[in-house]
């Protein structure tokens, strides 16, 4: 833990050693516990380089570690100047980058990622969001297993944790694919607001609404260069189409979202099987997702239907839109 101070992995063991034992004469360090033995004089020397260790003079010298709470504040604040300053650097580096013309770029505006970056970048802008992070969610995924299903974003799971809002609308493909109604319930578990449309127009991530990422090429192998989109028309076009799906999408959590409120009969699994076959998923998949079988999710569907007093899954959808039981919302297909 020290290290974050500045201090080598030596440097630390060597001073939490000499806290321990209190002085300590220079000629018996070696047999304190936890003592770096190749390399205790090069440490000691770094010690008292930082202040952290003061060496009496004289034919036998003692070793006295410097009070841990004044001399570790001050190497904490010596560590805040250092970032504080490498942050500055980094921020003159990035008007540098920015203004300097590339080949392909068209508009300063957008800066494009290669393939191979793509993931360490989607990672990296999420982890400077603050407020919010809006997705459209949609197959092939830059990180997928084996048979291309979406792997956990693990960042998304720190920053909702953290406070940060998360907006995600999932095309029909992504809800379709093994697990991906499990990988998602995740998500909304720990706080994702999630939506279904029945088709996007393209992947996306939007954070803080200051930088999107899209993909820039798509190839029969997956996806290639993706675009980084900076402050500009263009971004605001894409938040703009971002709210516009995300008012016409259905919530896949619509308890969450206090839909259902006009038939309290409605329960959280009916309400769950409306929203994928509004979505436009289709029984097959509805079973697997569910983990049913395909006469239970006929069953269930009749059930409604005859609640709704209709005779179509169209009817299904307009009876639910009109009576609050999706939020008023019928832009998705029904199969």
């Amino acid at each position: 833990m020290l290290e974050a101070l500045g201090l080598t992995s030596d440097e630390a063991e060597l001073y939490q050693a000499l806290v321990r034992s209190g002085p300590c004469w220079a000629d018996r360090l070696p047999a304190l516990p936890g003592v770096p033995s190749d390399s205790a004089a090069t440490a000691l020397d770094g010690l008292a380089a930082k202040g952290l260790l003061s060496r009496t003079t004289g034919g036998r010298a003692r070793l006295i570690a410097s009070p841990p709470d004044i001399v570790g504040e001050v190497l904490l604040l010596r560590r805040m100047q250092e970032l504080h300053t490498a942050r500055a650097a980094m921020g003159r580096l990035v008007d540098e980058y920015r203004s300097i013309p590339r080949p392909g770029d068209g508009r300063a505006a957008v800066e494009f990622t290669p393939d191979v970056a793509v993931a360490q970048r989607i990672d990296q802008i999420q982890r400077t969001a603050q407020d919010e992070v809006m997705i459209f969610d949609m197959p092939p995924y830059v990180t997928a297993d084996a048979d291309g299903a979406a792997m956990g974003n693990s960042c998304e799971m720190e920053q909702l944790a953290a406070g940060v809002r998360y907006r995600t609308v999932y095309d029909r493909l992504a809800i379709e694919q093994l697990g991906g109604l499990v990988r998602i319930g995740g998500y909304v578990a720990a706080g994702e607001e999630a939506r279904a449309t029945h088709r996007l127009p393209l992947k996306m991530m939007i954070v803080d609404r200051a930088v999107a990422i899209v993909p820039a090429s798509v190839t029969a192998e997956g996806l290639n260069d993706s675009a980084l989109i900076h402050p500009s028309p263009l971004l605001d076009a894409l938040i703009s189409l971002f709210e516009q799906t995300w008012s016409s999408a259905l919530p896949l959590d619509p308890a969450a979202e206090g839909q259902g409120r006009d038939d309290p009969e409605l329960d959280e699994t009916e309400l769950q099987l409306l929203t994928l076959l509004l979505s436009g998923l289709t029984d097959e998949v509805i079973a697997r997702q569910l983990g049913v079988g395909r006469r239970t999710v006929l069953r269930r569907a009749r059930g409604l239907m005859d609640r709704a007093g209709v005779a179509t899954r169209m009817q299904l959808g307009w009876h639910a839109a009109r009576h609050g039981w999706i939020g008023g919302r019928i832009g998705a297909a029904v199969t």
